[in-house]
């Protein structure tokens, strides 16, 4: 689970679904729509659906199953409160509680420290939600339709 599209590690990926084989799976909270093209002028939704397909493409050689949550990648925060603010953090946690709910997965792995050193802008929101998404997930009445 990490944020962006390219906060992946396909290393670990790759060696999760075609080495050990484990059901593998990437949950990218946003599409990278906020992100920055250095070789190309495609910027916001279509840098996004470049995105996009770019982690489609990853997870056909690396094996693992692409999710993604309804986030938006508004590009720089100076914070998770601010963050939080723009995004939707009940549809965000949703939709997660919704892809756990649906992978069953026995381990999740956040991409960075849990703590947030090492991160900023939306990065420090991300491990905010994995001890959340724990919480929901036990119990099933929160998101019932998740």
């Amino acid at each position: 689970m990490a944020a962006h599209p390219d906060d992946e590690n396909t290393k670990l990926l790759a060696y999760l679904a075609l080495e050990k084989h484990y059901r593998t799976g990437y949950l990218s909270l946003t599409r990278g729509d906020g992100g920055q093209n250095l070789i190309g002028s495609e910027q916001s939704e279509i840098l996004g659906l470049i995105r996009t397909q770019e982690l489609l493409a990853a997870r056909r050689i690396d094996g693992a199953e692409q999710f993604f949550s309804r986030a938006n990648d508004f590009g720089f925060s100076k914070g998770p409160e601010e963050t939080l603010k723009i995004w939707d953090h009940e549809k965000v946690l949703g939709d997660a509680v919704w892809v756990i709910r649906k992978f069953r997965p026995d381990v999740i792995i956040c991409r960075f420290p849990t703590t947030g050193e090492g991160a900023t802008g939306i990065i420090p929101h991300r491990p905010l939600l994995p001890k959340r998404l724990l919480k929901q997930q036990l119990i099933q009445n929160v998101f019932p339709s998740n």
